[in-house]
């Protein structure tokens, strides 16, 4: 049987808005690390990425690292910044307040899906109510990202997680 999520990453990538706002979410970012390619892709407020790269956040955000050691999915909190809470603090101002990043890990690759907002906490009915949708839509970005990549017009290398 044919995947017919692999086989058209491109819609899938143009329906990506439209599928996480329909999860209750305004922004994504999906990030996929390969031996041998990265690929990223976010609808995060230009200004935030702007200003996340003009301050080298990239080298102490907590949650590449986590998602590098883990499977699990991670509540975006504060806690989850104890160790660089100025970014927290910072992506606060950009309207990232409420989400979760969904780690995807296969072979040799990795990648996550973080779906963020910025009302309206996540309430643990919620988190269970769609953990699968957000699990499921991340597996699918990555077994489109593994099979056609790259995909070039998302790459950003000031994004790396690794």
């Amino acid at each position: 049987m044919k995947n017919r999520t692999a086989a058209q990453p491109q819609r899938l990538l143009d329906n990506l808005p439209l599928l996480v706002k329909k999860l209750g979410f305004d922004y994504y970012a999906f990030t996929f690390i390969s031996p041998d390619q990265q690929t990223y892709t976010t609808n995060y407020p230009a200004s935030w990425l702007e200003h996340y790269n003009r301050c080298g956040y990239a080298a102490r955000d907590p949650i590449p690292a986590l998602c590098q050691t883990s499977s699990l999915p991670l509540l975006w909190a504060a806690e989850t910044f104890d160790s660089a809470e100025d970014i927290w603090i910072a992506a606060q101002a950009y309207d990232l307040h409420h989400g979760w990043v969904q780690p995807i890990h296969s072979q040799q690759t990795r990648s996550s899906l973080s779906v963020l907002r910025p009302h309206t906490s996540v309430s643990r009915e919620e988190f269970y109510a769609k953990a699968e949708q957000v699990m499921l839509l991340g597996a699918q970005l990555h077994q489109a990202a593994a099979y056609f990549s790259p995909f070039t017009h998302i790459t950003s290398p000031e994004h790396r997680l690794d």
